[in-house]
């Protein structure tokens, strides 16, 4: 039996469709982050406090047909991005958060989803 290690991904972005993207996805689980609570005798414990928004970053291949008001219109809808590997990472009422960023040279239109909760299938 071999294993597959995660190196693909696609991403199916509701309304917009299967979105063009190349390679080197990035997710973000977001959630809690744990500090330690220190005292006069060490570490007595943690605390929790709530880091970041979990999202996916993608870099879309850029073509005269690309929509780009669309994509930064793209607001409360899911995505999912199934990797090769299996699994799949839904990101629950996503929105398009940060500007859009295209690099002429390389074709490339960067784009960060944000979302409420990210699901692990």
């Amino acid at each position: 039996m071999s294993t597959v290690i995660t190196s693909r991904g696609f991403l199916d972005a509701g309304s917009l469709g299967r979105l063009p993207t190349k390679e080197g996805a990035t997710i973000n689980f977001g959630g809690l982050k744990r500090e330690p609570v220190m005292g006069d005798s060490g570490v007595l414990g943690h605390g929790e406090v709530f880091d970041g928004a979990p999202f996916i970053k993608v870099t879309i291949a850029h073509a005269k047909t690309t929509d780009e008001e669309d994509i930064r219109n793209f607001t409360g809808e899911n995505l999912t991005l199934n990797t090769n590997s299996g699994k799949s990472y839904t990101l629950m009422n996503a929105w398009v958060g940060d500007p859009l960023e295209l690099s002429v040279k390389d074709g490339q239109l960067e784009v960060t989803f944000y979302g409420y909760e990210l699901i692990s299938q």
